[in-house]
This record gives structure tokens, C-alpha cells and sequence, in this order.
């Protein structure tokens, strides 16, 4: 995939771990312009939770986007933004190896939050950002990421990725699984 200043717009559809095709839907659009990426996830879902407020807290319990991405696949950050625009963000080359990113470093991070329908029956919503690549050293041709929507606090949790994940349990920390994109800035 090439990323470019042009906005590419992909849709999430890989519903992992019986997740409801028919309760979420998530598209993710990107753009890069001098080695910052532009980000906007589009959502429509059953419910809009947004109780995590400070950043490095457990985001993925509320309506939650993540977007992940390696310059080696060997290590990766998790950019993880509840839907109240907290952001999780973590250094490591698993699961278990995870250093936190300091905070002073996620608010280099810019994060918006629009709500388009918020009712009983479905939220649609809109979250994008930018994330400055030179700040994480990440600013080169080649990078290798997917992309997320979960809500494992939600009435009714979900798991969706942007390219598929083979394993038995809920895990999106499988750096095997991430793809290949060109940056062209």
C-alpha cells in the first residue's frame, strides 16, 4: 500500500473473535505529508463508551481505536485512542515487552473527537489526528502497521482489524500479522 499526501481510505473488515459484523462499522483514512500521518477512523457502533480520560490509562475498555506501527517488525508502537481521545501508547516488540511512552511525547500527538449521532440505538463518530513520525523515529520510506476497533468494556464487545489476525483469544499485539506501506511525502 502506498500512503501519500492523497487520503487512502480503507475499511476494516476482518471481525475477529465472533465479533458481529452488523453491530460496528470502521473505515480508517490515511495521509502522510512531511513525515506526519494523518489519521481519521470513521465509526458507526451499537454504543459510544468514553469513561477513560488521562492518557496511558486502559482505553481499550471504552469505544477504542489503535492504530499500530513498526519501522523493523521487530518493535512497534501502540497508538490506542479512546473515544474520549485519551491515547495509549506503548514501545516494545510484544505484548509483554511494552515500555509506556512518556506523556510529554503523547501530546505531540494532536487527537480530535467529532460526534455525528449518539442515541439508544447507534453512534456514528469520527476520530483523527496526527502523529508526528520524527518524533517517534518512525519517519522513513517503509513502515509496517494494521489498525484496530475494540470496546472490550462495551455491552457487547468487538474485535475488528484492518488485515487479519489468525489466533485463538483476543490479541492484537501480533506484529507477524502487520503489513507493509510506502510513505511518499
Amino acid at each position: 500500500m502506498k500512503i501519500d499526501k492523497n487520503t487512502s481510505t480503507f475499511e476494516l473488515t476482518n471481525y475477529l473473535w465472533n465479533s458481529d459484523p452488523n453491530d460496528t462499522k470502521v473505515s480508517l483514512s490515511l495521509r502522510v505529508e512531511d513525515f506526519n500521518l494523518y489519521f481519521s477512523f470513521h465509526v458507526t457502533e451499537k454504543e459510544l463508551r468514553r469513561m477513560v480520560k488521562e492518557d496511558n490509562g486502559s482505553v481499550w475498555e471504552d469505544s477504542c481505536v489503535e492504530l499500530f506501527i513498526s519501522p523493523d517488525k521487530v518493535h512497534y508502537y501502540n497508538f490506542e485512542f479512546s473515544a474520549s481521545t485519551a491515547l495509549r501508547c506503548g514501545y516494545g516488540s510484544s505484548r509483554s515487552d511494552r515500555t509506556p511512552v512518556d506523556t510529554d511525547l503523547l501530546k505531540l500527538v494532536k487527537r480530535n473527537m467529532k460526534i455525528f449521532e449518539n442515541n439508544n440505538k447507534r453512534s456514528t463518530y469520527e476520530l483523527s489526528g496526527v502523529i508526528p513520525l520524527k518524533s517517534f523515529s518512525l519517519d522513513r520510506d517503509k513502515l509496517y502497521i494494521n489498525a484496530y476497533k475494540c470496546g472490550d468494556k462495551l455491552s457487547k464487545p468487538h474485535f475488528i482489524s484492518l488485515f487479519p489476525i489468525d489466533t485463538p483469544a483476543p490479541d492484537f499485539h501480533q506484529i507477524r500479522f502487520f503489513q507493509e506501506i510506502e510513505l511518499i511525502n
